[in-house]
């Protein structure tokens, strides 16, 4: 027994005519749900559908309001050095920012630093901290941070040894521990970075300053201009509320 090609189930055929042409308002009406179901923006962390009028490059009002993001406001400081954050590392965006160290989601890195780069002048370099344990193992964020500020990215610093992780170390053991730990190499990214502007160090995460303050050090040795860092998040503090301002 032949059965009926589905389209034949959906459309309505001319009376005496069961050869006849499909309907086309009903195709047309199937088009337009897929396309609707395809198109619609969803919010890159959520994935949800977005109200109209939004196009995904931020997140949605709740995941704006769970982690702690404004795209009208931006974290910023001058303690220890010129720094901008989306966010505060705590609560949901905290836990968020783990979990993307493991998956590398792109998408969801693009949208949390989207109002740092609706904010960043188009004429600056970016230079990522790079990790001290190998590639397969490394922090993938100051990369993926970089790609989605979509600004020059050159690499400029360069580990001169390896070191411990910073998360049990008191303040200044963690300076102790990032004490000359960059240097600049002598490569064609450093030739380059020299004539073309200001340079943003860029980290996913801000607590102490001691990494961000040794990578500064390496890039002003090599006569390079640092404006700051750029960041992810920022370790709270007690004046933190006092940090959050108009950019």
């Amino acid at each position: 027994m032949r059965t009926a090609p589905w389209w034949r189930c959906c459309a309505r055929w001319p009376a005496g005519n069961p050869e006849g042409s499909v309907d086309v308002a009903v195709f047309t009406s199937l088009s337009s749900c897929l396309q609707a179901l395809l198109l619609q923006p969803s919010c890159p962390i959520c994935s949800k559908p977005l109200s109209d009028g939004q196009t995904g490059a931020h997140p949605c009002d709740a995941c704006e309001l769970k982690f702690g993001l404004n795209r009208q406001q931006v974290c910023h400081g001058r303690d220890p050095l010129p720094w901008i954050a989306a966010g505060l590392y705590s609560g949901a965006l905290r836990q968020l920012l783990l979990q993307l160290r493991q998956s590398g989601n792109s998408r969801t890195i693009r949208a949390l630093c989207a109002s740092l780069r609706d904010r960043l002048p188009n004429d600056v370099v970016l230079a990522p901290i790079p990790s001290w344990k190998h590639h397969s193992r490394a922090n993938p964020l100051p990369r993926l941070l970089c790609e989605g500020l979509e600004r020059p990215t050159l690499n400029l610093l360069q580990r001169t040894r390896a070191g411990i992780g910073q998360h049990h170390l008191r303040a200044h053991q963690r300076h102790t521990n990032q004490n000359a730990a960059f240097s600049v190499p002598d490569n064609p990214d450093a030739a380059m970075a020299r004539p073309i502007g200001t340079i943003w160090i860029v980290d996913d995460i801000l607590t102490t300053g001691a990494t961000a303050m040794a990578a500064r050090a390496a890039l002003i040795e090599a006569r390079m201009p640092v404006a700051g860092l750029l960041c992810l998040a920022r370790t709270p503090r007690r004046s933190a509320s006092s940090e959050r301002r108009d950019l």
